[in-house]
């Protein structure tokens, strides 16, 4: 038991902890960074659709996944 334990909090898994740390920081940064942008484009989409199309939503299927996907990211970020 005591052997378990010290393997547990050896240095290699210390270093290893801190390495997963920092990819847990940057991957929610960097996604961070990816929400600005598709918040962003989809904006700019539904803009460009209403001078185009004349309504800013018609949920299609490209518009609805687009939708989705904010949406899925956004309680991600949320939680």
């Amino acid at each position: 038991m005591f052997y378990k334990i010290f393997l547990f909090f050896s240095p290699r898994n210390y270093y290893r902890l801190q390495l997963i740390q920092q990819l847990d920081y940057w991957s929610y940064r960097i996604i961070s960074l990816g929400f600005i942008f598709l918040t962003i484009g989809i904006l700019s989409g539904a803009v460009w659709a209403n001078e185009a199309w004349g309504s800013y939503w018609s949920w299609d299927p490209k518009e609805t996944w687009a939708f989705i996907t904010w949406i899925i990211i956004a309680i991600y970020l949320g939680s």
